[in-house]
């Protein structure tokens, strides 16, 4: 039988107390050693399997980053497969109907004719009568006939602002008409002439004159307008003072001596 009971010159109490020691230290040093153990497991096991959020951080990273100017929270459209695109409509095309073709004799449309406005000088003083020509040309290629009476050509005047000033029409309007056959290059001039004096329709009065400043010509016939031509009106010249009638010059009156 093994003999369990201690043995010595020491009380038996003694004995007892160093073996429980000796077993507490025995159970110390297993149980660290254990925990040791674990710790070295647990750790080898979480390098192995990564997290849910280390797994997903590769894919987050495969996203390549959005370019200059583009906006990452706008989302592109899902293109649909080429087989499932709905076929495209057809756009129906108007015809090109061609110009129809102009037969001699036949009356002038805008698109054949020219118009404009020549000035009979570039600058004149207030109160001079400017005489201005409108000329209406066949640019087409083949003979053809306009009006180009009175009662449909004319002439106007407009500040630089456009603000219209003057027309031929306002005070001496006409009913006349003038029928021209136009051969092709050929024009036909005429003349009018401005008081200078401004005017609207039906010729209300007073009529009040044009002071100095830049002004401009426009021709219209009908649709058909003229580019402008400016000219100028002038301060008229301030005119010297009169010579003495006995042509000695005046000499200053002396003044009291004081």
């Amino acid at each position: 039988m093994l003999d369990l009971e201690p043995h010595g010159p020491l009380p038996r109490q003694i004995y007892w107390r160093r073996r429980a020691l000796a077993l507490g230290i025995a159970a110390l040093v297993i149980g660290i050693v254990v925990a040791v153990v674990a710790v070295v497991v647990m750790n080898s096991t979480s390098n192995e399997q990564p997290t849910a959020n280390e797994s997903a951080a590769p894919a987050a990273e495969a996203v390549p980053p959005p370019l200059p100017g583009e906006n990452p929270e706008v989302k592109s459209p899902i293109q649909p497969p080429a087989q499932q695109a709905p076929p495209p409509t057809p756009t129906p095309t108007a015809a090109v109907v061609p110009p129809p073709i102009l037969k001699e004799g036949d009356d002038c449309p805008d698109s054949t004719l020219a118009v404009k406005g020549i000035t009979n000088q570039p600058q004149y003083v207030v109160g001079d009568q400017p005489k201005f020509t409108m000329v209406v040309t066949n640019i087409g290629l083949v003979a053809c006939q306009r009006d180009v009476g009175a009662a449909v050509l004319a002439a106007y005047v407009y500040s630089l602002d456009n603000q219209r000033l003057w027309s031929n029409l306002d005070c001496a309007p006409s009913n006349e008409t003038l029928i021209k056959t136009f051969q092709p290059g050929e024009q036909v001039t005429t003349e009018v002439t401005w008081t200078g004096m401004g005017s609207a329709p039906n010729c209300p009065l007073p009529r009040q004159p044009i002071g100095p400043g830049t002004y401009n010509l426009v021709v219209q016939l009908g649709n058909l307008r003229s580019a402008t031509v400016p000219f100028i009106l002038a301060q008229p010249a301030q005119a010297p003072p009169p010579a003495p009638a006995d042509g000695a010059p005046h000499l200053p009156v002396p003044g009291p001596v004081g």
